[in-house]
């Protein structure tokens, strides 16, 4: 009918709109995807940088004690950065959703 924003069960709308339109739960959902997805790409990152800072060879089948203690201390330092950003962007969207 007259006003209608649905075709063949696909929304007309992107973005915003769509997230509007979608059900609580399917929200959380997708919430949720994408958290997963920011983590998997967080650790990543992470144990991509810190293997190559601390890591120096390959010829013992088990990590050295500077080994270790490098890889311990940059995974710490990381791990305090991201938790920092996180904050940071917290309250920077909650400035935002108070204009």
């Amino acid at each position: 009918g007259r006003g209608e924003t649905r075709r063949r069960g696909r929304a007309c709308c992107t973005g915003k709109r769509v997230w509007a339109r979608m059900s609580d739960s399917a929200q959380r959902i997708a919430a949720a995807k994408n958290e997963i997805s920011a983590f998997s790409d967080m650790y990543n990152r992470m144990i991509k940088q810190c293997f190559e800072k601390c890591v120096d060879h390959f010829h013992d089948s088990e990590l050295s004690l500077g080994e270790n203690t490098c890889l311990d201390r940059c995974v710490g330092k990381y791990v305090e950065g991201q938790q920092k950003v996180g904050e940071t962007m917290s309250k920077v969207t909650a400035n935002m959703q108070g204009l």
